[in-house]
């Protein structure tokens, strides 16, 4: 009996372990865009975390957002449950110096907003999300690559649907509890004939409040006429990473969460 009691008690033993390593986390964000002269969009999105282990984790992040467009001088707009992204992400971080991360993320986006109204696309999407990362001393530095792999929706609306967007994203630890932050991001690849390719400059700032709560404060400028013309995302929470497959989150990635389904569809219930 020495032997299965043995193994019992290894088996408790990883078991509570990988217990003990899973966590929970969550945060809301709430923002504003000025996509076009017409066109706008406000949101407010939550963010629900689970990290069964240290290189794997699980997003949903559900929004409610109004959306507002100027139709031959009349305002049209609605209101109501955007698209459902879930994502689940992978990362890993080595012990060397700098502390290099590569990560992937999958998305699938449930159509739960109501097309009609141009409040989501209608239609089921998928999309990855490739990057890595350093953190030599109190800078951090990535890049990552995002798209959509079917369906239009599985882009952020700040994106061209059927676009490759780049990101070069930079941020510094001014103090314990205090980090900056710059993006640059960058649509490339085929223009879609709902959306043109964007260029944006993002700027940001981290403070922690208590241990793993943060609040966050971001923004961006469109370079190019088809960019959105301004975003302003403010988020707190312990959670905030979204469809980032690395770390720090940053500006244009805290802001793709905010707005993280495409509403590309014509406004106004039918």
């Amino acid at each position: 009996m020495r032997i299965p009691l043995r193994c019992v008690a290894c088996l408790v033993a990883v078991a509570s372990s990988a217990a003990a390593q899973s966590r929970i986390d969550g945060g809301v964000s709430a923002g504003a865009v000025k996509l076009s002269d017409h066109r706008s969009e406000q949101a407010l999105s939550g963010i629900l975390e689970y990290e069964p282990t240290s290189w794997l984790s699980l997003y949903a992040t559900p929004a409610v957002v109004h959306v507002s467009d100027d139709v031959s001088g009349r305002t049209v707009s609605s209101s109501g449950l955007a698209d459902l992204p879930l994502v689940a992400a992978v990362s890993y971080t080595s012990a060397t110096p700098w502390s290099p991360t590569l990560g992937a993320a999958l998305t699938a986006v449930l159509p739960t907003g109501n097309a009609s109204c141009g409040l989501g696309n209608g239609t089921a999407a998928a999309g990855m999300d490739v990057g890595v990362g350093l953190s030599p001393g109190a800078a951090h530095l990535s890049a990552d690559a995002s798209r959509s792999l079917s369906g239009v929706s599985a882009q952020s609306s700040l994106n061209a649907p059927k676009a490759t967007t780049l990101r070069v994203e930079a941020g510094y630890d001014v103090s314990p509890r205090w980090t900056g932050t710059a993006s640059v991001g960058v649509d490339v690849g085929t223009v879609d004939s709902t959306q043109a390719l964007t260029r944006v400059i993002g700027l940001g700032v981290r403070h922690t409040l208590a241990r793993a709560l943060m609040i966050t404060v971001d923004g961006s400028h469109g370079l190019t006429a088809a960019s959105p013309k301004w975003v302003l995302s403010v988020g707190v929470g312990t959670a905030f990473a979204g469809a980032s497959p690395v770390t720090p989150t940053t500006p244009l990635r805290r802001i793709r969460s905010t707005f993280s389904t495409g509403i590309t569809s014509k406004i106004g219930c039918r």
